[in-house]
């Protein structure tokens, strides 16, 4: 069975620093987006633009998030569930532009395979809608160091359904044909295979340097650090307070089954 994915592309509120933005977004609002009913898998990607790639826009996007779901009925929880309201609610504390591309079935490919939650080496491009075939870009992406490579077409998804915090431009903002994320075994093949993809892309495509990966939901089921945060588990830790973190524990505080069925 073929799952499918949600994309959002998330810019941080200028009024705002990079380090409460990360905090916030992994250890508030991810634990909030961690217990939406429906999710397969929610994976964060904390990024950086890269400005010296040889992009004329950039855009300043610094969150990516990918989740994935069984089918269409898991993924209208999305917007329909209780929690949803306030999800959107809180976009508007940290995120300038929150946009979100509900993607059809098949329309990420997987071209070379890996884990995808590895941060080292890695990095995601955008594709503008402006005629640029994105598995030419992927072609220019290969190197000898290349270690995984997935497409995500973002043509099929509207962002503008969602989007509730952009206040420039109402979410009628620049679109994009696809994501790429990469992943490389040293610095040196990365940087040489973005500097193709971009050449080749004729300054259009932005790069995105990937600086930490959070998992949030694996399996259909909140992590450890989708139901606490950051903070809590790094406490836990500390402590040597391992039974903390047993199903029991996790199901009498947190109201949840040690196993999700199907």
């Amino acid at each position: 069975m073929v799952s499918l994915t949600t994309v959002a592309l998330l810019e941080r509120k200028p009024d705002i620093s990079r380090s409460l933005f990360t905090r916030y977004w992994r250890d508030v609002h991810g634990v909030m987006a961690a217990r939406i009913p429906g999710f397969e898998s929610y994976i964060q990607y904390h990024v950086t633009p890269q400005g010296d790639t040889g992009a004329s826009t950039v855009e300043p996007f610094e969150g990516v998030a990918i989740v994935t779901f069984a089918d269409a009925q898991d993924r209208a929880g999305l917007a329909s569930s209780d929690i949803s309201r306030y999800i959107q609610r809180d976009e508007q504390n940290v995120f300038r532009r929150a946009l979100l591309y509900n993607l059809e079935a098949g329309a990420n490919q997987t071209l070379r395979a890996g884990t995808g939650r590895v941060a080292e080496h890695a990095a995601f491009l955008l594709v503008p809608a402006s005629g640029i075939a994105p598995k030419t870009i992927a072609a220019a992406l290969a190197d000898n160091g290349l270690m995984e490579l997935h497409l995500y077409d973002l043509v099929s998804g509207d962002p503008a359904a969602w989007n509730k915090t952009d206040i420039d431009d109402g979410g009628a903002g620049r679109r994009f044909a696809a994501m790429i994320q990469g992943r490389w075994s040293n610095a040196g093949s990365a940087q040489r295979a973005i500097n193709r993809a971009t050449a080749e892309g004729r300054g259009e495509i932005a790069a995105y340097r990937i600086d930490e990966i959070h998992v949030m939901v694996d399996r259909g089921r909140p992590t450890q650090l989708g139901l606490r945060g950051w903070d809590a588990l790094r406490t836990i830790h500390e402590a040597g307070a391992v039974n903390q973190l047993e199903d029991s524990v996790v199901e009498a505080i947190y109201r949840l089954p040690k196993t999700r069925g199907r």
